[in-house]
């Protein structure tokens, strides 16, 4: 019950807490990908076939605002998923642990400022040498101790060249 209470709330505020005025008082509708800011370093990576590669995905989310960490079961985590056609094989990513907060009285695990997902994967013995990019996409909603923003589906891609 207290799960569904949480969803609740989160629900009421997404439609509520996203839309802010310009400054002539037209009002703007903000997502979470406004306030949380996704980058591959490195940007590119390079390895022979049958190498495993490793790379960090940086979230850099702006001041007073939270995401909650992979696997909270009472909002939606922050999560990193490679897109269809993902010419890798066994992907991994280790999360950020975050710090423990309160969100209307749950404890949950956030985590703010600037973080990384570490990330890594095998290059197939059969991938082609040459340019491959690997894209991805992460699932992230951002919160600041009154309300939370539309959840936002942010792209980030690492260039691989196969040697």
């Amino acid at each position: 019950m207290k799960r569904l209470t949480v969803l609740a709330v989160m629900m009421a505020l997404l439609i509520t807490g996203g839309a802010w005025a310009d400054k002539d008082g037209t009002p703007v509708f903000r997502a979470s990908a406004d306030v949380v800011k996704v980058s591959a370093t490195p940007a590119a990576v390079s390895a022979v076939a049958g190498e495993r590669v490793a790379f960090d995905i940086t979230l850099d989310i702006t001041k007073r605002w939270h995401i909650y960490t992979h696997g909270d079961s009472n909002a939606i985590g922050v999560d990193l998923v490679p897109d269809e056609g993902f010419v890798l094989k066994d992907f991994q990513a280790e999360y950020p642990h975050g710090h423990e907060g309160v969100f209307f009285g749950d404890k949950m695990f956030m985590i703010e400022g600037k973080e990384a997902i570490k990330a890594s994967a095998m290059v197939p013995a059969e991938l082609p040498k040459g340019e491959h990019n690997l894209s991805f996409s992460l699932t992230a909603q951002a919160c600041d101790d009154k309300s939370c923003l539309a959840p936002a589906f942010i792209p980030v891609s690492v260039k691989l060249t196969v040697k």
